[in-house]
């Protein structure tokens, strides 16, 4: 039985009795469990956020300023390294018709060396 189950049922029971301000106490206490119980989920998906951050980190290789996973000898990339040092994301790169790589989150603009 779960704490909000335990909780509704002494709502329950208090309003058998009649009790007021036992009722309104018992409110509060459901009221506190379930904002417990909302914020343990935040910090379990939180946990698994990390946790996954650092399997990542465990198999990124930086090369030619870009970052590679590395999984059983086989490289994937690139990924753009701002995205991943800043937000923790791994945002792969596109290549242009120039043979550019860039990042769709934070190169919308590019420019190029043009020789006249």
């Amino acid at each position: 039985m779960s704490v909000i189950d335990t909780a509704k049922e002494a709502v329950m029971l208090v309003q058998k009795i009649d009790n007021i301000d036992l009722y309104k106490k018992i409110l509060e206490l459901q009221s506190d469990a379930l904002k417990m119980v909302e914020e343990n989920g935040k910090l379990h998906d939180r946990i698994r956020e990390l946790e996954t951050g650092l399997a990542i980190k465990d198999t990124l290789t930086f090369e030619d300023n870009h970052y590679f996973v590395v999984k059983n000898g086989t490289k994937d990339g690139p990924f753009c390294t701002l995205c991943w040092d800043n937000d923790r994301k791994l945002i792969r790169k596109h290549k242009d018709d120039h043979d550019w790589w860039w990042c769709l989150i934070h190169e919308k603009k590019r420019s190029y060396l043009q020789v006249f």
